[in-house]
């Protein structure tokens, strides 16, 4: 075994260069212990490091800036780390057409410093958003509180460049807005978790960037009328790109969570505009509760704290169902013994989580939340959780027939599992 480390080393040096290889890294994913880091610096060198991989049956762990490397279910091996953010180029960048090519380790302020310059950007805010690299947001599909506004990076990816774990390469989409003609199968890769191919280059359609951007905070004693008044503001004629109702309203993410209810309104439109629909929300409320305009620093330490809601317990759940739950199991939840800190995205019917358990307790918590939720049509992700709770307690849950179809595809994309094995749904 150790001999065959060697030999892989050596392989990959060979093609990546020595000074990029690190033999032994500190790094420990669910128990496992990578062998190797590994940092191409091309498309090329990524496909040509994972068929070294397949030929040597060492499982491959794709990484941007790994600051989410444990997400999902427990791997069931990982030999090496493949990270990619020496991969961080622009590709090509077009303003006119607002679109943009880039590399997959490019991290998203990274790009959106740039197409800001244009009056471009990227609307996406997932957890992590200050360091998370593009090509991890797009194969995590991950979103945060804009999300209802601006919809995720599912909704903006036109085009991938992928390489496989056979080590040839493909690509989908293009690099226009209309160009797919039959199966889009930029929606087969974005969300799969790394564990059907590695993202190496992504192709963006870009927004005008806002003219303005404000919050106004809605408060009351009972979260009862917060719900009523957000359900009003939906149902009117404006358009918020973030509706979240939360228990927690300390802008300082260092302390702890205040007890506070709270109902946050973001606007991001002209100005015009902006100043319009804070006037309606300022005229809409009544006795039982109050509306403040949040500065700049306070919304944006808010918003953060929204956003990093996962780093504040020791378990990270996602609650995803109906619209019209939201209000009722939110309720619950907070009613529940073993508290937390949780925010209801309205606009989106999900809820975020974040608690302290033991295993035990944890995992009890979990089933009864996906066998109350599965009454009403809803799921619950395991976001963030010890390895020793989600591997009794399946990260994703049971998605029914649904997983024999995964299952299938993946083993024709990656036969022999070396990418993610055991990450995503079914344990693919």
């Amino acid at each position: 075994m150790v001999d065959r480390q060697k030999e892989l080393a050596r392989l990959i040096e060979s093609i990546v260069g020595g000074e990029h290889v690190i033999t032994e890294p500190s790094i420990e994913i669910d128990g496992c212990k990578p062998a190797l880091l590994i940092k191409p610096g091309s498309c090329e060198e990524v496909a040509r490091c994972l068929k070294a991989c397949a030929d040597a049956n060492a499982a491959a762990i794709p990484a941007g800036s790994m600051t989410w490397l444990e997400c999902g279910n427990p791997l069931r091996r990982a030999d090496v780390v493949l990270s990619l953010e020496r991969m961080s180029r622009v590709i090509e960048y077009s303003s006119a057409d607002l679109t943009a090519t880039v590399e997959a380790g490019m991290t998203l302020s990274e790009f959106n410093s740039i197409t800001m310059r244009d009056g471009q950007w990227l609307p996406l805010d997932p957890p992590g958003a200050s360091c998370a690299s593009l090509g991890a947001i797009a194969a995590c599909d991950a979103s945060g509180a804009m999300r209802f506004g601006y919809g995720t990076s599912r909704d903006y990816v036109i085009g991938l460049k992928l390489a496989h774990a056979d080590g040839s390469e493909s690509k989908s989409g293009g690099r226009v807005v209309k160009n797919v003609a039959g199966y889009d199968m930029n929606k087969l890769y974005v969300g799969s978790y790394g564990t059907l191919a590695v993202i190496t280059e992504l192709t963006f359609k870009l927004r005008p960037l806002p003219e303005a951007s404000a919050t106004v905070l809605v408060r009351s004693k009972y979260r009862g009328p917060l719900f009523l008044f957000a359900k009003r503001l939906m149902a009117s004629e404006l358009r918020p790109v973030s509706v979240v109702l939360t228990n927690q309203l300390s802008p300082d993410t260092d302390a702890p969570p205040s007890g506070d209810n709270g109902l946050l309104i973001r606007f991001m439109e002209s100005e015009t505009a902006v100043k319009h629909q804070i006037d309606w929300v300022m005229r809409a409320v009544d006795g039982e509760i109050n509306a403040t305009e949040l500065g700049e620093d306070e919304s944006g330490s808010i918003w953060l704290r929204i956003n990093e809601w996962h780093t504040l317990g020791r378990i990270a759940l996602k609650v995803s169902m109906p619209l019209s739950a939201v209000a009722t199991k939110f309720e619950e939840a907070l009613q529940s013994p073993f508290g937390c800190v949780a925010a209801a995205d309205i606009g989106t019917g999900i809820i975020r989580m974040a608690f302290d358990a033991d295993d035990d307790l944890a995992i009890k918590i979990v089933h009864q939340l996906r066998n109350n939720v599965a009454r009403v049509g809803g799921a619950v992700i395991i976001e963030r959780a010890p390895v020793t709770v989600k591997q009794r307690a399946d990260a994703w849950g049971d998605v029914g027939a649904t997983a024999k179809l995964m299952q299938s595809i993946k083993a024709k994309f990656d036969p022999k599992a070396i990418l993610n094995p055991g990450r995503f749904v079914a344990g693919i």
